[in-house]
Parts: C-alpha cells; structure tokens; sequence
C-alpha cells in the first residue's frame, strides 16, 4: 500500500503521511496537527522550527509540508532553519556521545542550499547565539512545531532555550521532534547523554514548561508504526493562556439504540 501511495499518490495527505509514504513525513504529520490545533484556537499563523539543517534536504521538505499545511488547513507556516553553517563544533565531553559524532560532520553548501529554498529564514552560527535574540530579531508567530536534530547534548540544552520566550510565541502543545534519542546497540542512547539527558535536565528546571513523549501514538489513527513516532514529543506550556481551552471535537456519547 505505502509503495502504491508513492508511485500513484492514492491517498489524502493525512493517510499518506500515516502510511509514511511521504518524505519526511516526521515533519508533515506534527506539522498538519500543529495547524489543527492552531486554526482551533484562532490563530492564522504558526511558526516551525528545524534545529540542525546539515546539507539542507530537511528543510526543504519542512518547506514543502508547511506549503501543503497551509492548503489543507488555511493555517500559514513560517519556517526557521537553525545550523552553525560549518558543521558540527567540537564535543565538549561524553556526554555529547563523541563516539558518534565529531566537529566537522554535516557541513552545509550555504549558496547551494538558499538557492533551493523558497521561503526559509536561515538563523546561522552558534545556537547559543541564534536562539538568545531570536524573538527580537524575527519576532515570529506562535511556535507550533520544533525538530531537534544537534546530537549532541550540549547542542541541544543550548537549543532547548529557544522554549524560554514570552509565551505568546508558542502553541500551548508545542509538537518537538527529537531525531537523536532512539536507535541500535551501538547508537547505545540513554537518558544519561544526548537528547535524552538534555530533556531531563530541561524538566528538572522547569516548573511550568515540561517535555513529555506522546504515549500511544504508533497506535493512533491509521499510523503504520514506525521509529518517528517514539521521537515526538510534547512540550506542555501548563501556563498559557490557551492551554485550559476546550478543542475536543466529541463532547457527548448518547446510549447506542
């Protein structure tokens, strides 16, 4: 069926991505929820975010989803693309698993990737400089949806930041990916390094704001199961404003004749 759905494009973008039959589907499927839950609430634009671009494929498939969410919801996307430009910098200790990864690694073309982009605002340099004066400088819509693709542990804490802001720059669910937190035995994740650490961490020190996996989704809807679906996340803005306010579409369950 997903092989189908490729070569003939079968389905409805919602079932395509279910099925996984669409590049990067990772990012359409919390992207598309994002604007449901956005249009909901009122609002007409949300903002989704790509830490770690490398050579760029990403963000432009994040581009493109964002083009086909705005189609299919009304929702307009504006998409940010956060990379140091020149790979990745030095491990600062084990922590940042250096048995993977190593400075250099996934180095960007920048001329030939803004060629291919259309509407993605780059944010290049050090992510701990990128994210402090980002809501200054882009002032962007509400923060619907976050990948997290640094690796390493100290990348991500930096990028983590980038959920401190005044709160009428997020959803209050923001959908976060974390590309870097499940694999193999010699990948050898654990809650002690990487991302994994760095969420705990964030937890620790927040009250309000919390990051929690999304339990049960492999099973939901028509989803075929797949690793993506262990790497969404949730971050909860238990203070907002809009997080209280009723979006279920079944409010009542009458007895069956």
């Amino acid at each position: 069926m997903r092989w189908l759905d490729r070569r003939f494009g079968m389905f409805a973008y919602l079932t395509r991505l279910e099925l996984g039959s669409l590049d990067y589907a990772w990012y359409g499927y919390p992207l598309l929820h994002a604007a449901w839950l956005a249009k909901k609430l009122g609002y007409t634009r949300i903002a989704a975010i790509e830490f770690g671009v490398a050579g760029g494929n990403g963000l432009v498939a994040l581009e493109r989803h964002a083009e086909r969410v705005h189609q299919e919801t009304g929702v307009e996307v504006v998409v940010y693309g956060f990379d140091t430009g020149a790979g990745m910098p030095q491990p600062l200790d084990a922590r940042d698993m250096p048995y993977l990864w190593q400075a250099g690694y996934f180095a960007m073309d920048e001329k030939k990737l803004r060629a291919r982009l259309s509407t993605a605002k780059l944010q290049l340099g050090e992510v701990k400089d990128t994210v402090e004066n980002f809501f200054t400088r882009e002032n962007p819509p509400p923060i619907g949806f976050i990948s997290f693709d640094l690796d390493y542990y100290s990348s991500t804490v930096a990028a983590l930041k980038i959920l401190d802001g005044d709160s009428r720059y997020y959803l209050p669910r923001v959908t976060c990916y974390f590309d870097d937190l499940a694999g193999g035995l010699m990948d050898a994740y654990s809650e002690y390094s990487g991302e994994l650490l760095a969420i705990r961490e964030f937890n620790d020190s927040h009250r309000d704001v919390k990051i929690s996996q999304v339990p049960g989704l492999r099973l939901h809807g028509n989803n075929l199961p797949a690793q993506w679906q262990d790497k969404m996340y949730i971050a909860h803005r238990f203070g907002h404003a809009d997080y209280s306010r009723p979006i279920a579409d079944v409010t009542n369950l009458p007895l069956a004749r």
